[in-house]
């Protein structure tokens, strides 16, 4: 005890467990803090002073006096106290309650009451005060940065939902201000877009900053040295002044912060994925301080956000003026071709025709796999400018890929010398096709399979026009490439071929037809990790059948949630392969689960009896489900897969990006993983829009601390693009085909050397 005043009396000294409570007591105090220590009787009449601190205001004899107690205690506890010195009931011992000693709540103190009784029975209180002040503001601190976390996690989410969401970017960055300003009350936001890389102020976004100061940054020189924005822009690098009415970089601002009350300056540059200047972020303090650690991760953080809000604008600002186009061949686009149909339904007399050709090239996907992609789209340039040339003067437009549509316009109003208009072009088409075509120095012969229909104004609307050619090119393209079709009304057989296709596949059930494939994923070493299971159906006349073929049929059919579990236990099987040696043990396989397989009702018994059956880690499978599957019914996607989480299953969401993307749903659920659709992947060397996608989807999952994996990766400069990015697992041809597992394995056995 730091300072004994006067001796215990007898009544405590002659209650050992009051004495042993005194001495517990003693070690909690602060000797430079408040603290007293009395006995009293149950009217609040001081008997004897214990312990009393040296920041006590009242002599310990005056303590002693008939009102001394009260005057050594804050008027504000005095109610309190009193109400304390009587027991709530005749067993209670002890009370303690803490006591704020000022509005603000600055000074607290802990009043702890011990009751016994004294000589015949006569009540006595122990009563023991001490100042909790420092605690108390450490609670409070704690409080506060706990506070502010949940705020700030919620600011992230928020953003991201609004970069997916929202088209406007001026809104987003305002409300990205507004919100920080919020979180931080004492300081101004500003965020300064520039132009031409860096070297002039386009647009400040700074709803609440004083004028003095917005009217310096509107005309600010971007200099290095001309202020904290400024230096931060030129610099490319975070600027820190504590206070800007001393540092030399605000030499020429001094007069304008002032009038606009800012102390201090920090400031960050925005940069895109390339390192080019877009603008910076800036945050202007009240009082003279640098920011702290916390405030460091804010400012740094969102201006990597900033930047994807910024870099999606600048796509937007190019693609609306290709919103017609189509990027590689330079054509009009699908939209452009379906408006132009349109529009020529409407204005056509009822009996003039028209007509279209519909063209695929045949094999092209060999051109991207000998050659590579640059080589393929140098193809498809040349093959548009031919096919453009030769349609002359009727409109062309690529449908995506390696497909073109070509629409013909006033023909004959006699239908059958429409048709036979319809002919010569086509012939004259393939004819222009039938010269190699140079690329890279390489003679490249190209084939097409054209479809062809023709129509009156009053026939069909234009996506019936349109499908009536597409049945006409796959006709076409069953009776071998090269080969053109005319469509014709008894085309419309895809119902029974669905049935032929839909029998066929029973019987390729029941006859073991249905092959697994194994795709490997590796991480940005290059080590495999795991591989996909993929599903393939040995014909026995048609060879080996891709999914995209019969899967369609499968789930309409009913037939793909016995093929499903079939996948699965194949796959659970393998792993049970794998774990039994030392090298592949820690592998993992990703299956695909289809909406009808997941959406049975015993779906998460028969997981879990496959595997119970083959002995496996949980954690070695992963099922990969689509956005469209877990839309449909929310919560009950939640509840399945909460369970089987509980099993150590993993869960992948797959194609993410292609549907709704939503955070409100995606916080719901017990993932794993999100996986980059292929047709992302496929431009993101060349398609800024693509990349910015890419860039917020890996931003996206970083922040809600889930894994990203990347499918479709062909090129080197694929990888380095999602590398720089942030994402670090990858699946796709560059670095291994689909194989049977035999293949898979001899090749798993070289690449985990």
């Amino acid at each position: 005890m730091s300072s004994v005043i006067s001796e215990p009396s007898a009544s405590i000294l002659a209650n050992p467990a009051l004495c042993v409570l005194l001495e517990q007591w003693s070690d909690l105090l602060d000797p430079a803090q408040y603290y007293l220590a009395v006995e009293t009787n149950a009217a609040g009449d001081c008997l004897s002073v214990l312990a009393q601190g040296p920041a006590a205001t009242t002599p310990a004899h005056q303590v002693l006096n008939s009102n001394g107690l009260w005057q050594a205690l804050p008027a504000e506890s005095h109610a309190l106290i009193k109400a304390l010195l009587t027991p709530a009931t005749d067993q209670t011992t002890q009370q303690c309650i803490q006591i704020a000693c000022d509005q603000l709540g600055v000074q607290w103190l802990e009043c702890r009451v011990h009751y016994f009784l004294h000589g015949q029975n006569e009540p006595r209180c122990l009563l023991l005060v001490r100042d909790v002040s420092q605690t108390h503001q450490a609670a409070l601190l704690y409080q506060q940065e706990k506070q502010r976390v949940r705020d700030y996690d919620r600011f992230k989410f928020s953003m991201l939902e609004l970069i997916l969401k929202e088209q406007d970017t001026e809104h987003i960055l305002a409300w990205i201000v507004g919100e920080i300003e919020a979180l931080h009350p004492e300081t101004f936001c500003a965020i300064v877009l520039t132009q031409d890389l860096g070297q002039r102020v386009q647009t400040v976004i700074a709803p609440s900053l004083p004028s003095p100061l917005l009217q310096t940054l509107q005309q600010l020189k971007l200099e290095a040295g001309n202020g904290s924005l400024a230096t931060a822009i030129a610099t490319r690098q975070r600027v820190m002044v504590e206070n800007v009415m001393i540092h030399p970089y605000w030499q020429y601002h001094r007069t304008a912060a002032q009038a606009s009350g800012v102390q201090g300056g920090w400031a960050e540059p925005i940069l895109n994925a390339a390192g080019e200047v877009l603008g910076a972020f800036a945050l202007y303090s009240r009082q003279v301080q640098l920011p702290t650690a916390a405030e460091q991760s804010l400012i740094g953080q969102a201006a990597r956000l900033v930047s994807i809000v910024v870099d999606r604008h600048l796509s937007q600002q190019s693609m609306q003026t290709l919103a017609y186009l189509e990027p590689v061949s330079g054509l009009p686009n699908r939209k452009k071709m379906y408006e132009v149909l349109h529009a020529l339904r409407h204005q056509s007399a009822a009996e003039q025709h028209g007509g279209l050709i519909y063209i695929d090239l045949d094999h092209f996907k060999w051109v991207n796999e000998a050659h590579g992609h640059n080589a393929g789209n140098t193809l498809l340039q040349q093959v548009a400018q031919r096919l453009q040339k030769a349609a002359q003067p009727h409109f062309i437009a690529c449908m995506g890929g390696d497909e073109f549509l070509i629409l013909l316009s006033g023909l004959s109003t006699q239908k059958d010398k429409a048709v036979q208009q319809v002919w010569a072009l086509q012939r004259k088409l393939h004819k222009t096709l039938q010269r190699p075509f140079n690329v890279a120095g390489l003679k490249l012969p190209v084939t097409a399979s054209m479809g062809l229909c023709s129509f009156s104004g009053t026939d069909m609307d234009e996506t019936d026009y349109v499908k009536a050619a597409d049945i006409a090119l796959h006709k076409a393209k069953q009776s071998g490439r090269n080969h053109a079709c005319l469509y014709e009304p008894g085309m419309q057989t895809e119902i029974a071929t669905q049935a032929r296709l839909e029998a066929e596949l029973r019987e390729a059930i029941v006859q073991q037809q249905l092959r697994v494939y194994y795709q490997v994923q590796v991480d940005h070493t290059g080590r495999p990790f795991g591989a996909e299971v993929l599903l393939r159906w040995q014909h026995p006349t048609q060879g080996l059948i891709s999914p995209l073929q019969f899967i369609a049929v499968a789930e309409s059919s009913g037939l793909i949630v016995e093929i499903g579990m079939w996948v699965l236990d194949q796959a659970c099987a393998q792993i049970a392969v794998w774990q039994r040696a030392q090298k592949t043990r820690e592998l993992s396989l990703s299956v695909n689960i289809s909406a009808r397989q997941f959406r049975q009702a015993n779906f998460t018994a028969m997981v879990k009896a496959c595997l119970q059956r083959h002995q496996i880690n949980p954690n070695a499978l992963r099922l990969e489900l689509t956005e469209s599957l877990l839309l449909e019914n929310v919560d009950d996607a939640v509840r399945i897969m909460t369970e089987l989480s509980q099993s150590g299953i993993q869960f992948s969401l797959d194609d993410f990006g292609t549907g709704y993307s939503s955070l409100q749903y995606l916080k719901k659920l017990p993932l794993y993983q999100l996986k980059i659709d292929r047709s992302f992947v496929n431009d993101i060397v060349t398609d800024s829009h693509d990349r910015t996608i890419v860039r917020t989807i890996i931003a996206m999952a970083q922040s809600m601390y889930l894994g990203v994996i990347a499918e479709g990766v062909e090129t080197p400069e694929q990888l380095e693009l999602l590398l720089n990015n942030g994402c670090r697992r990858y699946q796709g041809y560059l670095f291994g085909k689909p194989m049977p597992i035999d293949a898979f394995n001899d090749w798993l056995q070289q690449a985990l050397v």
